[in-house]
């Protein structure tokens, strides 16, 4: 293993937590002289604590370890708790998460796209939102002819990539979701033509804009 130094300071001891890297240092130079860093990528050291005694060098590394653990903990659960467990379709058997809030499901005989109302107000346009329905805590998009129109918006907003593969080549997945929205919601296509596309290129508020043409 390579040595690793950082201003004068050996790192003799370090803990991974997923991507996360704390790491305890001594001096070269001074005696009783101890500090823990957050590193990334192995070479970029900050947030330093410094000590005077190795254990409490070494308490201090495992508490902001374990600091990191409680809170990827926490986002965990909050995620975990936003996942819907029973559709309008029946109970839910896959369930893969689009962008934060946002979940395709599947049950045992149909599915479609479900979000959760925490997000879905700031995810989704007023028209897009009129193409789905309320279901508890969700809002929802049927998978035959509604929630295409909830994957276009995803996909103009950046929050949700086509996918590319055998089935898809490139294109082609937005092709079939455009045709779809065409057939079945011509009014949301014509909104996403000559209001959200402008607005999503302008960077402007589109919720606002929406609001303002509904006075």
């Amino acid at each position: 293993m390579n040595l690793r130094i950082n201003e004068g300071y050996i790192i003799t001891d370090s803990i991974h937590i997923g991507e996360y890297e704390f790491v305890l240092g001594v001096s070269q130079h001074i005696a009783n002289d101890f500090v823990t860093w957050r590193c990334n990528n192995g070479s970029y050291y900050y947030w330093g604590h410094y000590h005077t005694d190795l254990f409490s060098a070494q308490k201090d590394l495992v508490e902001r370890a374990a600091d990191k653990v409680r809170e990827l903990q926490e986002v965990l659960d909050a995620k975990k708790a936003m996942e819907p467990a029973f559709s309008p379709w029946g109970a839910v058997q896959t369930c893969k998460e689009l962008c934060r809030g946002v979940y395709s499901v599947s049950t045992a005989g149909h599915g479609g796209l479900m979000a959760h109302l925490d997000v879905a107000d700031k995810v989704f346009s007023v028209a897009a939102q009129k193409c789905g329905f309320t279901e508890g805590r969700y809002l929802c998009f049927e998978e035959d002819c509604d929630e295409q129109v909830a994957i276009r918006e995803l996909m103009d907003k950046k929050l949700f990539k086509a996918p590319v593969n055998d089935r898809f080549p490139p294109g082609q997945y937005e092709k079939v979701i455009d045709a779809s929205i065409q057939a079945y919601h011509p009014d949301y296509w014509n909104f996403r033509k000559t209001h959200l596309l402008k607005a999503l290129e302008n960077g402007g508020n589109m919720r606002k804009k929406e609001k303002e043409r509904e006075r």
